[in-house]
């Protein structure tokens, strides 16, 4: 969950950035004033792990004005599909490598085009769909150890995700749940922090909950709903099944609208030996408020043509309010019965029921996401740590987008010390 406030238009265009949010920071790329920045950001964060590289993420910006998704788009899908054409072409080669690590790239940018599409845009599930194409070539090309996994879930259904091993040996492991939020995909997660996990020993299971956009897209009958824990155990469930888990060692990190979701699940589902929020969300109505125009300390249910006072003028308002919204199941529903139901995920009242350890991560270009997370921590009874990254140290973005190197020392570093990591 990201933030901006602007107004489409050539790049001449006076475009407001929303900083009651996110704040713009000295260790963002800069380009952009609307969240157009914060996705580059992510892009060029992907690089650690072979998932882009920054020349060709520049390139592709480099005639997108501000706020126009329709240049964001294409821009991005000129460089997926070359990328992915060289990838092809190293493969008729015989260049394994190049042509796995060219796939991997091309997954991002297809990711990256495809990322503000709605419902009625006719390249999103192909957009997506090829996202998980390339990202499988290139796993496989590459010889990565990866299952493409199915969770059972309820009423037949499945939710997506990968199982991701440093070696072949079945000797239990710790092992690392990680989930998203509203606009991450499974894939996304193995270049945030699958691949640092594997790297340290860990097994990296990178999975979606329902709403989530693999899952959804797959089933739309999938959408999010509060009940994290009782989604979560079926990923328990199917996790603890297998022998090169370590039930003790078993950890849940959750990214964006995951830093509620995994503290919410991690209140019933007893079975997780550790939590990671990054960052902690005790509620999602106040950010959603200020991203779509609003005041957050005006209550909203008292604020008259609700639906015309919202702001559109944004990509991040109208991913919001179209996609995001959708895979809530609220989109033909009044922004009102949207923004109750997104009540029902808070965390309130949960405080004591969270009892293994929780780190929360949050960083300077969070603005007030930081105070309304203090907050919570606070009231926390369980061992807690809190890991602030300043401006300074260039990690101080959105889940720490802008250096996944040192989010993953943090994570990585608590997790080997509440598990005691030895080997």
């Amino acid at each position: 969950m990201t933030t901006d406030n602007a107004t489409t238009g050539s790049p001449a265009t006076a475009v407001r950035r929303e900083t009651t949010v996110f704040t713009a920071t000295a260790g963002m790329p800069g380009r952009f004033a609307s969240n157009f920045d914060f996705q580059l950001a992510l892009a060029l964060g992907t690089a650690d792990s072979g998932g882009s590289a920054a020349g060709e993420c520049f390139a592709s910006i480099s005639k997108v004005p501000d706020a126009d998704l329709q240049a964001w788009q294409g821009a991005w899908t000129e460089t997926a599909k070359r990328v992915e054409d060289l990838a092809e072409q190293c493969l008729s080669r015989g260049h394994t490598v190049s042509a796995g690590e060219a796939f991997l790239r091309a997954s991002t940018y297809w990711r990256s085009a495809g990322f503000f599409l709605e419902r009625q845009d006719e390249d999103r599930i192909p957009n997506w769909k090829r996202n998980r194409v390339c990202f499988q070539s290139g796993m496989e090309l590459l010889e990565i150890r990866y299952e493409a996994v199915q969770v059972p879930y309820e009423a037949g259904k499945f939710l997506p995700g990968y199982f991701v091993k440093p070696d072949t040996a079945m000797t239990p492991r710790a092992t690392a749940i990680i989930i998203g939020g509203g606009d991450m995909t499974a894939e996304e997660l193995y270049f945030t922090t699958g691949a640092a996990a594997v790297r340290r020993g860990y097994n990296a299971f990178l999975v979606e909950l329902p709403g989530q956009r693999g899952a959804y897209y797959a089933d739309p009958e999938l959408t999010f709903r509060p009940d994290t824990d009782v989604q979560m155990s079926y990923i328990v469930d199917w996790a603890l099944n297998r022998t090169d888990v370590d039930p003790e060692r078993l950890s849940l990190t959750g990214y964006s609208m995951g830093g509620l979701f995994a503290p919410r699940a991690v209140a019933r589902e007893k079975r997780i030996k550790a939590v990671i929020a990054s960052s902690l969300t005790p509620s999602f109505v106040p950010s959603i408020l200020s991203l779509i125009g609003l005041d957050p300390q005006e209550p909203y249910g008292a604020i008259k043509d609700l639906d015309s006072r919202v702001n559109l003028s944004s990509p991040m308002a109208r991913l919001l309010l179209g996609d995001v919204r959708e895979r809530f199941g609220m989109l033909d529903r009044p922004v009102k019965d949207y923004l109750d139901y997104l009540a029902e995920f808070d965390l309130a009242g949960l405080e004591d029921e969270i009892s293994c350890p929780l780190l929360n991560i949050a960083g300077a270009g969070e603005g007030s996401m930081v105070s309304q997370a203090q907050q919570f921590f606070q009231r926390l009874s369980c061992p807690k740590t809190e890991r602030f990254i300043q401006e300074f140290e260039g990690g101080e973005a959105h889940c720490a987008v802008n250096n996944r190197s040192l989010a993953n020392q943090i994570e990585f570093d608590f997790l080997d010390e509440v598990f005691a990591t030895g080997e």
